[in-house]
């Protein structure tokens, strides 16, 4: 990995939402990697340098939350530069808790994403 290159993790339980994110992101970032769980994020992030995560909220029935974990990725994983969650809750209007940049309603647009996570 160069200094220049942008590898983005995007989490997610559904997978439709990981394909659509990877499409419209995909000019932005070097390589898009996609989990389906914290679990999977995890792996992913113990084993390869990203840059970027975009990470949902919610990502399903007895499955941790995403903010939860996303607080503690930035000081884990020291390759990490941006961390944005996306919620569809009210917590997208409160500031972030230390370790995230942003909380963003699902609803923002995936350029407007891109441009956050200064991809």
């Amino acid at each position: 990995m160069t200094t220049n290159d942008k590898v983005l993790l995007i989490i997610d339980d559904e997978a439709s939402v990981c394909r659509a994110l990877s499409r419209i992101l995909s000019r932005k970032a070097t390589e898009i990697i996609t989990a389906r769980s914290i679990a999977d994020a995890e792996l992913i992030l113990d084993t390869r340098e990203v840059t970027h995560v975009l990470c949902d909220h919610l990502l399903g029935p007895g499955q941790p939350k995403g903010l939860d974990n996303a607080i503690y990725w930035k000081s884990e994983y020291p390759s990490i530069e941006k961390v944005i969650v996306l919620t569809g809750t009210d917590a997208a209007f409160n500031a972030p808790p230390e370790g995230v940049d942003k909380v963003l309603p699902k609803t923002t647009d995936p350029l407007q994403l891109a441009e956050f996570l200064q991809l």
